[in-house]
């Protein structure tokens, strides 16, 4: 089943909005889900929390649910991975911190791709792309893209990754963020999950596998580059192995021209409840140990929230 569009409850854990390398601003894109029928949504911009605040008030003034998310940039050996992550605490310092250190090589990155762009006549600048976007700590090539085919360095933005900044072309240049373990490690440590985003791009069932090892919680099974025997796959090896699923849109809007996706991409609150579960039963082991003799259950009035719980629950 590719997608899981008739159910009542329509449930996108992966958007993304103008804060990285969305068409929309964060309210725009909320009302446009709202529009579509979803009624629980995570924004999961690229190595980004900025939406999260205006999404959180706003969300609970127009009635939906709002999963804290963020879609982390990673690297395995020749593979760009990308994590998923969901309900941890976006106030954490060391989490912060360690987002800090992948916005700063994304800038970098685009200095240095746009480098190249002006050493074959195209005169770009940093400058303009970050001014267009309207971003200063998520910028990346499809900020670049938008921008030369503005300026009518090319027609179409397939053709600028077809022909300048894809793997390969004159202007690529690769980015060097964390290694797998260490995105999986920054959003546990801050009480979150972390689940391997569209794997139909670039994982193969062995690179899977390894990620397991690492503490991989889930794996986005509802992707609109799955195929129907993709999404059947990526369901039976989440279930023959225990892990979590997850799935969305992924919308991004403008020149990506996925508007369909939104409301047709979209989860189970099974799914949902399965994650919460997972993350009380681990916060539970976590209070045991100082509160509870071993054996014993947590009761009598004993409170544990979840620092990432739904925000603007209705």
């Amino acid at each position: 089943m590719e997608t899981l569009s008739g159910i009542s409850v329509k449930i996108d854990l992966h958007t993304h909005t103008t804060f990285s390398d969305g068409a929309l601003r964060t309210r725009e894109l909320l009302l446009k889900a709202k529009g579509c029928g979803i009624t629980t949504i995570s924004i999961t911009d690229h190595d980004t929390i900025s939406a999260l605040e205006d999404a959180k008030e706003f969300s609970k003034e127009i009635g939906m649910n709002l999963v804290p998310g963020i879609e982390i940039t990673s690297r395995l050996k020749h593979s760009q991975l990308h994590f998923l992550g969901y309900f941890f605490d976006y106030t954490n310092k060391k989490f912060l911190s360690r987002l800090q250190e992948l916005q700063d090589a994304r800038i970098l990155r685009a200095k240095k791709i746009i480098a190249k762009l002006n050493r074959i006549k195209i005169p770009l600048k940093l400058e303009s792309v970050l001014e267009k976007a309207g971003v200063k700590n998520s910028i990346g090539r499809p900020h670049i893209a938008n921008m030369m085919v503005e300026e009518g360095y090319a027609e179409t933005y397939e053709e600028v990754f077809h022909k300048y900044i894809g793997i390969g072309k004159p202007a690529y240049e690769a980015n060097h963020p964390f290694p797998p373990e260490e995105a999986i490690r920054m959003v546990a440590e801050a009480g979150g999950l972390s689940f391997l985003a569209h794997p139909s791009h670039y994982v193969s069932e062995g690179l899977l596998r390894e990620l397991l090892k690492y503490g991989l919680d889930g794996i986005e099974v509802i992707h609109p580059s799955h195929s129907a025997d993709g999404t059947e796959f990526y369901d039976k090896f989440a279930d023959d192995n225990s892990i979590l699923k997850c799935g969305g849109s992924d919308f991004h809007g403008g020149l990506k021209n996925d508007d369909v996706n939104m409301g047709k991409y979209v989860v189970d609150r099974s799914w949902v409840d399965r994650i919460e579960e997972k993350l009380i039963n681990r916060k539970v082991l976590e209070y045991r140990p100082q509160a509870c003799s071993p054996g014993a259950s947590v009761s009598g009035g004993d409170e544990l929230k979840l620092k990432g719980e739904f925000i603007g629950k209705s």
